[in-house]
């Protein structure tokens, strides 16, 4: 397992690996709200070595397409994002939207109300997550 900071943690489900890192979900299901955490401890984009803002870019594109053809999530519209103002290690935010979600069209950030997923919702998603996404690779308690 990659070490993720209690930050991160804190405010997220620990799914599994991909190749570039650790993969987290935001506990909010309201929004499919995904995070990877590079392997390493770094703060900036350009601290990361090559490879591995490589193999980023291949989980990323691969967790895009996730976002738009999973037949359960179906987003319009995907919206990616690297801040680390409250939590420094660098993180990147893969959050997928529709036009019918409560934030819609503006941030998601501090606009909507927590509601946690469902029994078997995170295991449900992660399954599907594992037979589509580049080398994912689960934990087996989520």
């Amino acid at each position: 397992m990659s070490e993720i900071s209690e930050g991160l943690l804190s405010s997220a489900f620990y799914l599994g690996e991909m190749p570039s890192g650790a993969l987290l979900l935001k506990d909010n299901a309201l929004y499919p709200w995904f995070l990877i955490v590079p392997h390493g401890n770094f703060v900036e984009w350009v601290e990361i070595p090559p490879e591995t803002q490589h193999k980023m870019l291949t989980d990323l594109n691969s967790l895009s397409r996730f976002l738009q053809e999973d037949e359960v999530l179906k987003v319009e519209k995907i919206n990616i994002g690297a801040l680390g103002n409250i939590v420094p290690q660098f993180h990147l935010h893969i959050l997928g939207r529709k036009s019918s979600d409560l934030a819609w069209p503006g941030p998601v950030w501090g606009h909507s109300d927590h509601v946690d997923y469902g029994e078997g919702e995170v295991a449900a998603l992660t399954a599907r997550l594992a037979g589509t996404v580049n080398k994912f690779t689960r934990v087996a308690d989520v």
